[in-house]
């Protein structure tokens, strides 16, 4: 594998950031909706709601990430872990996956009240690349608030 990204061999615009994968590479562009910020390269954070649904039904933060995994791969696979950081006595999430799994590779599973994994449940025979966005609601003392990760998954051909 060459990384492209390193060597500056990528065609990448200024506004795209360059993933190295397995025998190739990728432009990602992270974007943040309106009413939010970048916070850092990977973060967007809300800067207001308006009220108390919408509060509850928007994001605090948007966060951005990659996985890079091989076709060979064995299923089950927990590929993502997520919970609140710190997390409390009473917390409660609930997770799902919103977009990004219409053929049903990925699914979710609690570990404990405060903490969940995505999984690949069926195995991807071809190279392909998946956008899962995974919403937390996190039920903490009476209120939720809700995050999104938006997690970029590159299954690769895996080398012989």
């Amino acid at each position: 594998d060459i990384d492209e990204c390193a060597i500056e061999t990528h065609n990448c615009s200024a506004a795209e950031t360059c993933y190295n994968i397995q025998g190739s590479f990728r432009c990602l562009s992270f974007e943040c909706p309106s009413n939010y910020r970048k916070v850092s390269d990977m973060r967007c954070e809300r800067i207001s709601c308006f009220n108390y649904l919408e509060c509850q039904n928007t994001p605090v933060r948007i966060t951005y990430y990659q996985l890079n995994f091989q076709t060979n791969i064995v299923v089950p696979a927990h590929i993502f872990r997520i919970g609140p950081s710190p997390a409390y006595a009473g917390d409660n999430i609930i997770l799902t996956i919103t977009k990004g799994n219409e053929e049903g590779y990925f699914s979710t599973r609690r570990l404990n009240s405060y903490t969940g994994i995505v999984y690949l449940q069926r195995q991807v025979k071809e190279p392909k690349d998946f956008l899962l966005d995974v919403e937390m609601k996190l039920w903490r003392q009476g209120t939720y608030t809700t995050f999104l990760a938006k997690i970029y998954i590159f299954i690769t051909a895996h080398a012989y």
